[in-house]
């Protein structure tokens, strides 16, 4: 390997680490506010919602809400109502899996 390659390499560690690092360093005696503590509980869900949605719901470029150009809208219909009737990730993971592959296998 030679030394400029182990140079990039050795930048993206410390680039990437740093900013986790840094707030962790600065933070960790700090009494943060209980109203800052439940808005800091939401971000993961809003985060990880956020990005569903956009590929859920966007085809292409743009917004498409039709079932039969946008062909991810029917699997994750049935995938949330695997989920709200059973309350089980795995089996609302398992059907959304299949459904899309049925889709995919049949076009």
């Amino acid at each position: 390997m030679s030394r400029d390659i182990l140079l990039i390499i050795l930048g993206s560690a410390l680039v990437t680490y740093l900013p986790r690092y840094i707030p962790i360093l600065l933070f960790k005696d700090a009494e943060l506010p209980v109203w800052f503590q439940k808005w800091m509980n939401y971000l993961p869900i809003s985060i990880f919602a956020a990005l569903i949605a956009t590929d859920i719901f966007f085809w292409g470029e743009s917004l498409e809400l039709n079932p039969v150009i946008n062909v991810k809208l029917l699997p994750s219909l049935l995938t949330v109502f695997i989920a709200y009737k059973t309350k089980s990730m795995i089996y609302a993971i398992l059907g959304g899996v299949l459904a899309i592959a049925l889709l995919v296998w049949m076009m």
